[in-house]
């Protein structure tokens, strides 16, 4: 029981070290081109929003990403211990599934905040452009 309590203990001190790490992760290609590459009719101050509104989602989601990293590989080692870890593993299923959650609401919102900038024709070529 110690043990457990001292690997959690340990866990729950280091989850947030890593987190703020890359973990040498490798660069992701781009899935889409980016906004202002699709929809050429941008006027400065949409431009200038978008930017904005992409770039604040993109340093919330990679914090969140960081965080799965880390709650992933705590799972994978705490997998390859012997014995039934349930009771640690279990919680940190949950922590990766509210980090997904929460990576899939930012992802929308920021779809709201940009839709909400551009006009029905903008948001058509964007469409267009993202398939």
């Amino acid at each position: 029981m110690k043990k457990h309590l001292l690997l959690l203990l340990t866990l729950m001190l280091t989850l947030p070290l890593a987190a703020q790490t890359d973990g040498g992760a490798p660069a992701k290609k781009k899935k889409h081109p980016e906004i202002t590459e699709v929809v050429s009719d941008l006027s400065a101050p949409q431009k200038h929003k978008i930017e904005t509104i992409t770039h604040e989602s993109r340093q919330r989601t990679d914090a969140l990403r960081q965080q799965q990293r880390a709650v992933r590989d705590s799972i994978k080692t705490i997998m390859d211990l012997d014995g039934d870890q349930s009771r640690t593993l279990f919680p940190l299923f949950d922590r990766e599934a509210a980090l997904q959650a929460a990576v899939s609401r930012e992802m929308y919102t920021t779809k709201l905040r940009i839709d909400a900038i551009l006009t029905p024709g903008q948001r058509a070529t964007l469409r267009k452009g993202h398939k």
